[in-house]
């Protein structure tokens, strides 16, 4: 949720512009703990945050060797 909350504060707007994205209030956005699992494809496709980074404890660590572990 960290990489999410910096992304979204990163520029003022994202939040309501994600929320618009998603057909949610963007205050649902602000009552997350953590990112609900139907939701985490849709905002790293909105994002760029990878799905790994957003949930790790479903996708798992970013694997060896791609684009995402070079950052």
């Amino acid at each position: 949720m960290e990489h999410l909350l910096a992304y979204l504060n990163a520029e003022r707007g994202r939040r309501v512009a994600l929320a618009m994205q998603l057909n949610l209030q963007p205050s649902a956005i602000s009552q997350w703990k953590v990112v609900p699992p139907t939701r985490v494809l849709a905002i790293e496709a909105r994002t760029g945050i990878s799905r790994h980074l957003l949930r790790p404890d479903i996708y798992g660590d970013i694997p060896e060797g791609s684009q995402e572990a070079a950052e």
